[in-house]
């Protein structure tokens, strides 16, 4: 986790940044870089969501390290091109013009909540 801490420290983010992009407290980020608290699965999907790291890096060290967020995009466009077309699904397709206005970051949270919810990495 210090690795972790201190990339994004170089990238200008506090404890206190880093926390209230995670929804956590500041002393909980404080007590996950000192390795007072031990990195849940759920914490880690977290970091992976909002910053990119790995799940499977932060929890056991298999790399790569990071998402690679083109490839991602990739899958997710290939699977909407065989899949079912999404803006004919109701409940979608009132939603596609607020998913399309999301930060690149809000974005990568939600491809990466959707593929956990269905069983894809």
């Amino acid at each position: 986790m210090k690795e972790i801490f201190s990339e994004l420290k170089s990238e200008k983010f506090t404890q206190a940044k880093i926390a209230e992009s995670l929804g956590l407290t500041q002393a909980s980020i404080s007590r996950y870089t000192n390795g007072e608290l031990q990195m849940s699965e759920s914490i880690a999907l977290l970091f992976e969501a909002k910053f990119g790291y790995r799940k499977e890096w932060i929890l056991t060290g298999i790399l790569p390290k990071k998402i690679d967020k083109k490839q991602e995009l990739a899958e997710v466009a290939r699977i909407a091109k065989q899949g079912r077309d999404l803006d004919l699904v109701p409940e979608i397709r009132d939603l596609l013009p607020d998913i399309k206005k999301l930060k690149e970051d809000d974005y990568a949270v939600l491809v990466t909540t959707i593929r956990r919810f269905l069983g894809k990495k």
